[in-house]
This record gives structure tokens, sequence and C-alpha cells, in this order.
């Protein structure tokens, strides 16, 4: 008699493997569930509350002018004393004259200038859409030191917001909107899909992300560029900063699924909305928040789109290096963990695959 062995199934024991309650148990997977969900519930609270529940300006980079007619010092001296203000609102250096003002404006090299004139009002020259906050805290730390010397300003906005862009905001919604679509997209392809068995499988999960990233970036340019005409005139720049910000974010989270397995959502949802979404700013400018979040901000995807729509729209480009760069390195780290993890996964399996079905003669 012949009896045939069948080769154990590679396939039956991985689903085993990846299946929480088939491992664990329902109990311990709930408690798990229990506490990771509260835990990241927490966070976001603590995260949001911590970024935003007392703004302070902090080293606001301003200019100060002396009109003609000024004695020669007294712009130091005034530059000395807004250096020396409490808390270091403001970090001010002494500028030639408002045209050199107004191009280091655009040119982001400074957020402000304050203009001393000899015979009426003093010039306060801001640039909203920099950071609306960052604006108004100027006006508010220079109506105090105004007032402590008897004296008057006038407030010129150099960049002001769009007329349909409130307070700066849309960048910053619509970047939160392709980051969410990136890693929600990259999740769901994890959880039913699962991570890719072969390079094959990995390259073709990429194209989707790409094909995803294309369609889903140039759809929130037209969204805001035409049907809204928020940022009227500039689709094509913004759809490939799209394009970009959801491929960065997706492809970041599809390799840390590949690397860590299901673990790798709650961690997105911790890097992009907890930590990204507070320290891209908003209406918030980087020296308005807290400094932590201040320094992680343009290193992670929700701050390095809103800073993107920024430097588009309102500042021909100039500052939009550094996204570019983040999302890059995303896009990068995201692919390496992704293609690297999943030849060793290949290279594991191989290394552990059964034997072809043996038969014994009786």
């Amino acid at each position: 008699m012949t009896t045939t062995l069948p080769a154990p199934n590679a396939g039956t024991d991985e689903h085993h493997h990846d299946n929480l309650v088939v491992k664990y148990g329902a109990t311990k997977v709930m408690a798990a569930l229990f506490a990771g969900v509260l835990l990241l519930q927490m966070g976001f609270i603590l995260s949001y509350v911590a970024a935003f529940h007392q703004p302070t300006p902090r080293d606001i980079e301003i200019a100060v002018i002396a009109d003609q007619g000024i004695p020669a010092g007294m712009d130091q001296q005034v530059a000395d004393k807004l250096n020396a203000i409490d808390g270091s609102p403001l970090s001010a250096q002494v500028i030639d004259n408002t045209a050199t003002a107004r191009r280091m404006l655009h040119d982001r090299e400074i957020q402000g200038a304050f203009v001393i004139n000899p015979t009426g009002p003093d010039m306060l020259i801001t640039a909203s859409a920099g950071g609306s906050s960052i604006a108004t805290s100027l006006e508010a730390v220079f109506a105090q030191v105004e007032q402590s010397q008897n004296r008057e300003f006038v407030v010129r906005d150099e960049i002001p917001v769009g007329a349909h862009d409130n307070r700066g905001l849309s960048g910053f919604y619509l970047a939160v909107g392709w980051v969410v679509g990136g890693y929600l997209f990259a999740a769901a392809i994890g959880l039913f899909i699962g991570a890719p068995k072969t390079l094959r499988q990995a390259g073709a999960h990429t194209g989707v992300i790409a094909i995803y990233s294309i369609i889903s970036g140039a759809l929130g340019a037209l969204i805001t560029s035409h049907v809204l005409g928020t940022f009227a005139g500039h689709w094509l720049p913004l759809s490939i900063l799209g394009t970009a910000v959801v491929f960065g974010t997706a492809m970041f989270t599809l390799g840390l699924r590949a690397a860590i397995g299901i673990l790798a959502v709650p961690l997105a949802i911790a890097v992009f909305v907890i930590l990204g979404n507070p320290s891209a700013g908003g209406a918030f400018g980087s020296n308005i928040i807290p400094s932590f979040y201040a320094a992680i901000g343009r290193w992670i995807t929700p701050g390095a789109g809103t800073e993107g729509v920024r430097s588009i729209v309102y500042f021909n480009n100039v500052g939009i290096g550094q996204p570019a760069l983040t999302l890059f390195l995303y896009a990068l780290i995201g692919a390496v963990l992704l293609f690297g993890f999943t030849l060793r996964r290949t290279r594991k399996l191989r290394g552990t695959s059964p034997t072809p079905d043996v038969a014994i003669v009786d």
C-alpha cells in the first residue's frame, strides 16, 4: 500500500500566524485593543491641547528700519529694546531700508518689519500668509511697545492670505486631507490584502499607491483651485505637491506594515495624526507653537504639505526645498522597509519551504 503525505500548507500557517485571535485568544486581543485605542485617544487629546492651549510668540524674526530724520543709532537702540522684551517674542535686526525689508519678507528671511517714522505714526509690516497668528502676535507685541512710548503705529500686510483662505487654514486642511488619504489607503491594503509575500507583489502595491497618489493629489488641487477658487492658478504645482504628500505618507505606512504587521496602523496614526497635525501649525506658525512641535513639524508629512502649499501659493516657491526633502525621505524609507522586509520574508519562506509530497510504500 502506498500512502502520500501532503506537504504542510504554508499559506494556512501564514494566515494563522497573522490571526491574533487564534494566536493569543479573544480576551487578550480585546484587552490589547482596549488599552491601545485608549492610549491613542489620550495621546490625541494631550498632543493637540499641549500644542494650542497657550500660543506664545517666540523669536519672531523682524527687521527694524529708521526712516529719514531719525537720529543715527536710534534703529539699533530700538532693536536692542525689542530683543530685551521678557520671553523673547522677537528677534530683531537692523535693515537699511523698507525695500530690502520687503524683499526679505518675500524671500522668507524675516517675518515682519518695523519702520520708525520721525513725524507720523510708525509702521508695522507683516505677512499673514506666512502664519496669521504670527502677524497677530506682532501686532499685539508692538501695541504694548508703542503704548509704553506714547507712540502710535499702523499695520501693512505685505503678503496677505487670499480672500477665500480664512486665516491661511485652507492649505493646512488640504495637506491633512492628502495625508489622511495616504495612510488610510495604505492601511486598508495592509488590513484587507496583507503584507506582500514576493517582491513582485511589493512592486504591484507600490504601483497602485503611485496611481492613487497621482489621482488624489490632482483632485485635491482641483477642488481648491477650480471648484472653490481658494488657490486659483496653482493647480499643477499643487497637484505635484499633493502626489508627493500622499505617496510619501502611504509608502511609509506600507513599509511599516511590512516591517511590524498590523501595529503599523496605530503607529501611523500616532505619527501623522497625534504628532503631525498639531505640529503642522495650521494658522499658527512655528514661532507660536511650543518648541517641540516646531522642531518636528517640518519633518512630518502634514507639516511638509502645509508649508509646501504656503510656499507655492504665497511665496513663489520660496521654501519648497524643505517640504520636498521631507516627502522624499518618507517615500524612500517606506520603499526600503517594504522591499527589504518583503525580501526577508521571501527568503525565510524559501528556507523553511516543505519538501514535496513523500510516497511511503508499505
